[in-house]
């Protein structure tokens, strides 16, 4: 029996927020993709499997130091899709300046392993990207 959704992405956002990036991999489908768009990064990609995840995380070194991400809350669950409110801080490697952002992240489950993830800066387009309960 694999774990609910919500477990899963509580597991996701903890074991990130520790840096285990090998802990993360193993919630992630194989084939998973990792969408971040443009209006959410100045380096925006399309992460696919585990070996894009990894270049995913990668690419905060010599970037940010401390990068933290925290699980704000869990606000929508649509069978096997959950809306998440995160915040990801970090300090820059070389000019110390804080950074901070929130996002609205929509990750779907599916057989206990994440097979989707994509930050949005708006909560209303991240709800638009949900499922409607008649869908599921």
């Amino acid at each position: 029996m694999s774990e609910s959704p919500v477990a899963v992405v509580r597991a996701l956002f903890e074991r990130a927020n520790a840096g285990e990036i090998d802990g993360v991999v193993e919630l992630l489908a194989p084939d998973g993709v990792f969408v971040v768009p443009p209006e959410a990064s100045a380096e925006p990609d399309t992460y696919r499997g585990h070996e894009g995840v990894r270049r995913y995380f990668s690419g905060f070194d010599d970037v940010l130091d401390d990068v933290r991400f925290e699980l704000i809350e869990i606000s929508q669950v649509i069978d096997d899709t959950v809306l998440a409110t995160t915040k990801l801080t970090g300090r820059g490697t070389t000019t110390g300046i804080p950074v901070e952002q929130e996002t609205f992240v929509v990750l779907t489950v599916r057989e206990g392993l994440v097979t989707w993830i994509r930050p949005y800066n708006d909560r209303q387009q991240a709800l638009a990207d949900l499922p409607s309960p008649a869908d599921g």
